[in-house]
């Protein structure tokens, strides 16, 4: 009986999903821009619902694609901003105490966490009490986050530059740069360029 039950249920969602497919991405839209102070275009692509801290300073452009799980939160008067047919994928977290921007076509893969500020570090007093410091996050154009990867407060990334999953950048990355590790280090550019070729030493160097 149960299992019949089961069945029968599995063949109407099999139906139904489809058909509301269109409508739970209305719902999806709608229900981010009611938390939205900014712009969230119509092209906005959904594969879940997105969760919020609170109101949000939010500027995305046209044809962005937000995973499932996405969490964004600006605080303290920051604000986040996407170029055009940006990807954020499942479970990544972008939070803004001061700005964080995104340039178009760029990948921000799973689980990868930006944040521009974290807790002063004061010896009198607790970390959790003290107040955030913040210096903005910027992500160029066409750049590939990896998963799991952390971005610090204070970073440029530069556009086509890559960093591999896991790692923690610390200090700007350059264009088309390959960056991996803790903290993340140029390995090589994209174009195949070994890292002593693409950054020769000046003359009578050492080292």
């Amino acid at each position: 009986m149960v299992g019949g039950i089961a069945t029968l249920l599995a063949v109407l969602l099999r139906v139904a999903e489809p058909a509301a497919a269109p409508l739970q991405r209305l719902w999806r839209l709608a229900r981010l821009r009611a938390r939205v102070d900014g712009t969230v275009p119509v092209t906005t692509q959904f594969d879940g619902a997105v969760e919020t801290g609170g109101r949000l300073r939010l500027e995305l452009g046209e044809h962005c694609r937000l995973g499932r799980r996405v969490f964004l939160e600006t605080c303290e008067g920051g604000r986040i901003q996407l170029g055009a047919h940006v990807r954020i994928n499942a479970g990544a977290f972008i939070v803004a105490y001061s700005e964080i921007s995104i340039g178009r076509d760029a990948l921000i893969a799973e689980y990868v966490s930006i944040r521009d500020a974290d807790h002063g570090l004061a010896a009198d007093g607790l970390v959790r009490t003290q107040p955030h410091t913040s210096r903005p996050i910027h992500i160029g154009e066409g750049a590939w986050i990896g998963r799991g990867a952390v971005v610090l407060k204070g970073v440029s990334i530069g556009a086509g530059a890559v960093v591999a999953a896991n790692s923690v950048v610390t200090k700007d990355v350059r264009p088309m740069a390959i960056v991996a590790g803790v903290p993340a280090k140029e390995i090589r550019l994209r174009d195949g360029a070994p890292l002593a070729a693409a950054t020769p030493r000046a003359p009578g160097a050492r080292g």
